[in-house]
């Protein structure tokens, strides 16, 4: 987040990455820039938003004046959204194929597709995108497929050599997508995917932990960043939860001891089960 941007900002940066439509999309922008910071330091962010606002608006009547009145955005779901990069005859689908644990029939290369990755009672949202391919940032369909790789959580090149990465990068660029620290990797095939997506939940840093209730551990975890604590279990669970907060008890890696009790302040860690106690 730009500093000494305010709530308001937060919140609309939050509307623009689940935006599932150009029209949400386009909303959640015009709220960014309206409630960013103005002063100096932050002039590079605002040319930065009103550089993505006109390219959004050329997107939109590029769509419609080649007859496309939907956008192919996907809203974002699961635990963390991965999104599939990579140039013709680069067997990207074929990797998201084996991924997704679904057959492989065709390289996809026109248009996004989503399917739900399984891992460890979690659902990872993976997205295999269109082929990129020199110009691809001028097309009509540039502007949505580079949101999603904007807002993606973990970015996978599948690539045959540093050439097609770099071929990929530099049409990025064109549309100034920048990263920042965003986790990647390349690779040419995936031969076990079970250890892969594995390999892609420790970079994404977050945590899974599950609530207990009168003995009842739940099925579905609560996705936390690494190092979230009780507090920011409690705030997931409910608002109120903080502040009626007694105290919790703790089963698992980052207790001393099975349901040891603790404090807001106590770090939690993945897979981590906790039972909060509220007045």
């Amino acid at each position: 987040m730009p500093t000494n941007a305010g709530i308001e900002y937060a919140l609309a940066n939050e509307e623009y990455v689940k935006a599932g439509t150009t029209a949400e999309r386009l909303a959640a922008l015009k709220k960014m820039i309206s409630t960013s910071p103005k002063h100096k330091s932050a002039e590079k962010l605002n040319a930065q938003l009103k550089r993505r606002l006109a390219e959004l608006k050329k997107d939109i009547i590029k769509d419609k004046k080649a007859g496309k009145s939907k956008s192919f955005a996907i809203r974002k779901e699961g635990a963390a959204t991965v999104v599939f990069l990579g140039t013709n005859g680069s067997d990207k689908t074929k990797v998201f194929s084996k991924l997704a644990g679904i057959e492989y029939k065709k390289d996809n290369e026109y248009k996004p597709e989503m399917r739900m990755m399984p891992f460890e009672g979690i659902w990872l949202q993976g997205i295999d995108l269109p082929v990129i391919y020199s110009g691809y940032a001028s097309s009509a369909v540039a502007g949505p497929v580079f949101d999603m790789i904007r807002t993606a959580d973990y970015i996978v090149y599948v690539c045959k050599s540093n050439a097609e990465v770099e071929a990929i990068q530099s049409e990025l660029r064109k549309k100034e997508v920048h990263f920042q620290g965003k986790p990647f990797i390349v690779i040419s095939s995936a031969e076990n995917p079970e250890q892969f997506k594995k390999d892609i939940w420790v970079k994404l840093s977050k945590i899974r932990v599950y609530t207990k209730t009168r003995g009842i551990v739940a099925g579905k975890p609560v996705i936390l960043h690494r190092d979230a604590t009780v507090k920011h279990m409690a705030d997931a669970v409910h608002k109120d939860f903080a502040r009626k907060f007694r105290f919790a008890k703790v089963w698992g890696q980052s207790a001393r001891f099975p349901g040891q009790q603790v404090g807001l302040g106590h770090k939690l860690k993945d897979k981590d089960i906790v039972e909060l106690f509220i007045d």
